[in-house]
């Protein structure tokens, strides 16, 4: 399926390119198209050399920019090159930059054409510093900003192997750092590519350039432990990555770190997906990457809002009216279930309360049922206190119906993999009424309930969220607020 619909709408690759019209403009390319019976212009995607003509015209022609691109090297994909660019300038305008020739910017791993720090300096002239581990491809970049008399603007950096930012952050005021690191682990995924489909377009890129050791998560892992370490030095950290395995692997690094202030978006173009992902140390009253633009398709979309199912949000009541006493009711609550609480810490900008839940046994499905049971046989038990055979009748009755007792951890019998291991996250957001003639802020509290693994599933983690819904007594706000969405239109037949 074609992804053109989700480049971003300001990729003047969106629509296709006139090849036709640029065959008559521009002699060399005229030689690589084909025309066919219809007359219409097509090109060999599959040939290298076709390419080359193909990416060295558009720059000439959308772009005013001329470039040599050395055989062997890696022949960029303008549409995805540009979708990264128009990501970094929503996120710097999103932060507050408006004028973008005041920002300076590093591009890690700039590649023989120099083709990020090139266009960003033509379309926002703005300054780059860009870095290469290869020598012969720094002369190349070298040579290729020369051509195009961007000097001034653009620095090019050969740095050692090891070395990411240390080598070239000596300046202050950076605005961001952009990164497209080889996709591939040192030979062991380059031997993989056989077994899958052949490629659409021409293979092409000398080994810096698509292997790195550890493959894109070592080498991002890397860029963000350098990240650490600078911080507020660059005002954005962004990269591009080219296997969806690795998005959860980065936001979770990220967040080991406490790096919270984090938003990702996908590059589309063609029949080609990539992903970018961006964080930054500044406080969220200065840069608030959350809420910044991004590109997700459908399917993201709506596997994020079914995430989002997993949520408990109330107002405050009697014995609830703070977070202290929620978090209290809570740990009260999990302890009765048996369901072991291990205390995450979060940073003192983020208030809230966060903790890791491991439960091994059901503790919690038909816990009302089971308490409604306990206390009939109680009163049937006061009232026949002197029958002592119905009263052993009753007992029984009550072991029976009460449900096993969970087994005791320390006698060996505890099951080898947990029912349920989820994350929850207490936290108090502010909500300005509309009935309110004040316009106060209302203060409401929301119970993130996140699934990470179990033998029970995500059936467990819901009957659970029921569990502490029905614990908090405020099934009537819930399902107030589940029945002010609109229902779905019935299908007539």
């Amino acid at each position: 399926m074609s992804l053109r619909k989700f480049m971003h709408k300001r990729n003047k690759y969106k629509e296709e390119p006139n090849f036709k019209q640029l065959a008559i403009l521009y002699p060399e390319f005229r030689k690589v198209v084909i025309t066919d019976i219809a007359g219409k212009v097509k090109l060999n995607f599959k040939n290298e050399e076709t390419l080359r003509v193909l990416t060295k015209t558009l720059l000439k022609h959308d772009f005013n920019l001329d470039v040599e691109i050395p055989l062997n090297n890696l022949v960029p994909a303008l549409p995805l090159r540009l979708n990264y660019i128009l990501w970094i300038e929503d996120l710097l305008k999103h932060s507050g930059i408006i004028d973008l020739s005041l920002v300076h910017g590093i591009d890690i791993g700039t590649g023989a054409i120099c083709i990020y720090p090139l266009l960003i300096a033509r379309i926002f002239r703005s300054k780059m510093t860009c870095t290469d581990i290869d020598s012969e491809t720094v002369r190349s970049a070298i040579k290729n900003s020369q051509i195009n008399h961007l000097q001034d603007l653009v620095k090019v950096v050969l740095v050692k192997k090891d070395s990411i930012l240390k080598d070239v952050l000596q300046e202050h005021d950076i605005s961001f750092v952009m990164c497209n690191p080889p996709f591939f682990e040192t030979d062991k995924n380059i031997r993989k590519i056989s077994k899958l489909q052949p490629p659409r377009n021409a293979p092409t890129g000398i080994e810096t350039e698509l292997e790195v050791n550890g493959g894109e998560k070592e080498f991002i892992l890397r860029l963000v432990k350098e990240s650490v370490e600078f911080k507020n030095r660059v005002k954005i950290y962004t990269t591009m990555f080219g296997q969806k395995s690795s998005l959860s692997f980065i936001k979770g690094e990220l967040a080991k770190n406490e790096i919270f202030n984090v938003t990702w978006t996908e590059f589309c173009q063609g029949y080609t997906k990539r992903w970018g992902i961006a964080w930054s140390f500044a406080a969220k009253s200065d840069v608030d990457l959350t809420t910044a633009p991004v590109i997700r398709t459908r399917t993201e979309v709506l596997k994020s809002k079914k995430d989002q199912s997993m949520e408990i949000i109330f107002p405050p009541k009697e014995n609830l009216s703070c977070m202290d006493e929620i978090v209290s009711n809570l740990k009260k609550w999990m302890t009765e279930l048996n369901i072991k609480i291990k205390e995450i810490e979060f940073s003192a900008d983020y208030p809230c309360w966060a903790c890791k839940l491991k439960g091994h046994y059901d503790t919690w499905t038909h816990a009302r049922r089971k308490r409604r049971m306990i206390k009939r046989q109680e009163a049937l038990k006061k009232s026949c206190i002197e029958n002592s055979e119905f009263n052993n009748e009753m007992e029984s009755a009550q072991f029976n119906r009460s449900g096993p007792t969970p087994p005791n951890e320390d006698d060996g019998t505890k099951s080898a993999e947990p029912l349920l291991i989820c994350t929850l996250v207490v936290g108090e957001n502010s909500e300005t009424s509309e009935s309110n003639e004040k316009n106060d802020d209302t203060k409401i509290f929301k119970i993130c309930m996140i699934y990470e693994s179990g033998c029970g599933g995500k059936v467990s983690l819901e009957t659970l969220r029921q569990y502490i819904i029905n614990k908090l007594k405020i099934r009537d706000f819930w399902q107030k607020q589940n029945s002010s969405k609109p229902n779905k239109r019935k299908r007539k037949r």
